[in-house]
């Protein structure tokens, strides 16, 4: 089956809880959301930042992307309502292993991987490790990549390591990077940085051993991107300040099978700040490159 061409009839509104599941991979207890039928599977990845999820990602989309494929939205390790794992040897490739392995217990074969920021490194690990259970990826604004002149660490970096610091979480904290990681300040709203807040203090010290902001060295996933065969969609705001358009850039030239879609006023959070342009985005390019394997 091919994106795009299935509908499914008119249900109730997906939400947070409806859509909830639970599986265990190698004795770790992994949460993820789950909608929509069929052999066309899209796995979604979220960021590493505080607070972030994967409801909190990619809510805003499930609804629309399950009309046309089964949907898994995972938590990472040590976020939302996953356990955490311990990363030994990188921050990326232990939780492309979970995540292949998570699609064995759960009977799939290949799936599309729709990784954000961390969650795109996690994509790439995935397409270089686990190449035969991957059929096509989405970066968004991912890391993984390298900066060709932006400044590094960037402002949004130095944001993430520092909010576990000093005094510690706090709602101040939270807007403050909510506001400088999306273009739009008026999408910072009351009831998103109490989410994100509420998210980022749950789960004590184990799930704050989890955050990004634990400083596990990231693997040079950049050295091998060559090796990637699948059909790449590469999505990035102009005005992001956490990864700057740059990244894109490097990918674009680096995967041999890529595309670049550039939003401008826009920041990292891409399918939130343009939640319609971007589902319509993924779909299209699914559309435009059937799932199958892939020739080495």
């Amino acid at each position: 089956m091919t994106a795009g061409t299935r509908e499914q009839p008119a249900h109730e509104p997906l939400t947070r809880e409806s859509t909830s599941r639970f599986v265990t991979v190698g004795g770790t207890r992994i949460h993820y959301h789950e909608a929509g039928t069929g052999p066309e599977v899209l796995l979604c990845v979220h960021g590493g930042a505080p607070g972030a999820s994967g409801w909190g990602n990619f809510g805003t989309n499930i609804a629309e992307l399950s009309r046309h494929a089964r949907v898994l939205v995972v938590d990472l390790p040590g976020y939302g309502r996953s356990d955490a794992i311990e990363l030994s040897g990188g921050k990326y490739r232990p939780y492309a292993d979970v995540f292949a392995a998570m699609l064995s217990e759960l009977g799939v074969e290949r799936a599309s991987v729709v990784g954000l920021a961390t969650g795109g490194a996690v994509a790439l690990a995935m397409a270089l490790h686990h190449a035969d259970r991957v059929d096509r990826l989405v970066l968004v604004s991912s890391a993984g990549g390298v900066p060709l002149f932006s400044t590094m660490p960037s402002e949004g970096q130095k944001a993430i390591r520092s909010y576990y610091a000093g005094e510690g979480p706090s709602r101040e904290k939270m807007r403050a990077y909510l506001r400088m990681m999306m273009f739009d300040p008026g999408l910072v709203t009351d009831e998103l940085v109490e989410e994100r807040y509420l998210e980022s203090v749950a789960g004590g010290e184990e799930r704050r051993a989890g955050a990004e902001s634990a400083g596990v060295p990231a693997e040079p996933l950049w050295q091998e991107l060559g090796r990637i065969k699948v059909p790449t969609l590469i999505v990035w705001g102009t005005e992001n300040r956490v990864q700057g358009f740059d990244n894109a850039l490097f990918l674009l030239k680096q995967i041999p099978d890529a595309q670049l879609h550039l939003f401008k006023r826009t920041g990292l959070w891409v399918p939130y700040e343009r939640a319609a342009e971007f589902t319509r985005l993924v779909l299209g390019f699914l559309a435009e490159h059937p799932a199958g394997p892939t020739a080495a």
